[in-house]
């Protein structure tokens, strides 16, 4: 008798992988529905993947998948003391606290969830559909970019205002299919993701789909006006690097393809109109930043920015209460339920966010959980073998970034930390659970 041994280690899990990439895609398309398709559901929208994180949770139960672990206890500890606190003796509103306790409660078990039922194959079905969807994100984010605020394309949330952010020389932030510029940005991080990999490893992908995705993300960059997207690409760039360079064959093809990318970055400054006015306006909007916070280029600007959204609230931990019954409060949602207007009531960094809502002891540990799991997904990483180490390094340059500064508060955020995290677990996986070690 022939034993199937590949589908014994990877058992078929089709239900839950379609409710995964039903995920995917509500979060890439979730501000679409919310801004053109149903604007008078956009209040609604804004949880439309909780269902699905619901039902993929309850049919793991179900079919008895492994995916329990210490970060998932810990974390459903922490947030179901602090949703108790808030509920007996914080703010006391149920929905606001039920608000932002799914973030922890069903939306982070995902990514344990995703890393279990995941395989190769899956990651690369989905990087090809990053490619593939990237190509008509940045078509719309290039009519965004051209029109008015006032056109169709940037119409806002809810059919009103406009969903395009103050940017630099007269042009806004656009938002693609997203909500806001953040979800855009991440896309652009996720799609680089595989960008470098299909660049630099030998699986495959179509080589049109390759070319022009890689294009549309060197045209889309500058057009965001966000030094956030590309601070985060090129960092998922340097992970490539890291990860690729061991041999002299390797480091020749790391060479010809950076030339590759320079002479198609040189064409389209020279060629391209778009691409010409893009890279202006994105250098305007880094030189007054960095005239505004009084730093001194683009690194410095990035980095002070990230080490003060990281590590500023923690230093003010010895100020702040050992417990706080805010949950959900430092939402723009959980804002808006409480005093009806849409502001950041805390902080809108994440780790100020976390601290004011939870307190020092739950929100601070979870700051810690969310740090721990980025190295750990980090060293775990880079200890494999160099056959091995490829795409799960990548992944994580990108899933590293979200872990420490993601503001999980923002849906799209959140989705997109979800998956991507979810990913990198599911690119160890051998003939083993990838859960064990992590």
């Amino acid at each position: 008798m022939i034993i199937n041994t590949e589908q014994e280690v990877f058992p078929n899990y089709n239900s839950i992988k379609i409710a995964i990439w039903l995920y995917f895609f509500l979060w890439i398309f979730e501000g679409a529905l919310r801004k053109w398709i149903l604007p008078s559901l956009a209040t609604p929208l804004l949880v439309v993947r909780d269902p699905i994180a619901i039902y993929i949770i309850l049919r793991v139960f179900y079919l008895n998948i492994k995916f329990i672990n210490p970060y998932v206890v810990i974390s459903l500890i922490f947030t179901l003391l602090s949703l108790a606190i808030t509920l007996t003796f914080g703010h006391g509103n149920l929905f606001v606290g039920l608000y932002g306790a799914r973030i922890m409660l069903i939306h982070f078990p995902l990514i344990f969830i995703i890393g279990a039922v995941f395989t190769k194959d899956d990651i690369l079905k989905m990087g090809r559909a990053f490619l593939g969807i990237n190509i008509l994100v940045t078509l719309i984010v290039y009519f965004q970019y051209i029109s008015p605020q006032s056109a169709f394309v940037n119409i806002g949330i809810g059919g009103e205002g406009s969903a395009g952010f103050a940017g630099s020389m007269g042009y806004f932030r656009p938002s693609g299919t997203f909500s806001f510029i953040s979800g855009l940005a991440n896309f652009y991080t996720g799609v680089s993701v595989f960008v470098f990999y299909f660049w630099l490893s030998k699986d495959s992908c179509s080589k049109i789909l390759l070319y022009i995705s890689t294009i549309a993300l060197v045209v889309g960059l500058p057009l965001t006006i966000s030094r956030g997207a590309v601070a985060a690409v090129i960092i998922v760039g340097l992970f490539a690097i890291i990860a690729s360079v061991t041999t002299g064959k390797q480091v020749f093809r790391l060479i010809f393809i950076s030339v590759v990318f320079c002479f198609v970055i040189f064409i389209l400054q020279k060629y391209l109109t778009i691409f010409n006015v893009g890279t202006e306006v994105f250098l305007d909007r880094v030189e007054s930043a960095n005239l505004q916070a009084g730093s001194g280029g683009l690194k410095d600007s990035i980095l002070l920015r990230a080490l003060n959204e990281t590590f500023g609230p923690i230093g003010d931990l010895l100020s702040q209460p050992l417990f706080s019954g805010n949950l959900g409060m430092g939402t723009n949602a959980g804002a808006q339920m409480l005093t009806g207007k849409t502001n950041f009531m805390i902080s809108e960094m994440e780790s100020g966010r976390l601290i004011g809502e939870q307190g020092v002891i739950f929100g601070g540990g979870l700051i810690f959980l969310r740090m721990l799991f980025a190295i750990r997904l980090a060293i775990k990483s880079f200890k494999l073998p160099q056959e091995a180490k490829l795409l799960p390094f990548i992944i994580c340059g990108a899933a590293c970034i979200t872990l420490f500064l993601g503001q999980w508060a923002q849906p799209s955020i959140l989705g997109y930390a979800i998956i991507i995290s979810g990913l990198v677990i599911a690119s160890f996986k051998k003939d083993v659970s990838p859960l064990k070690s992590i």
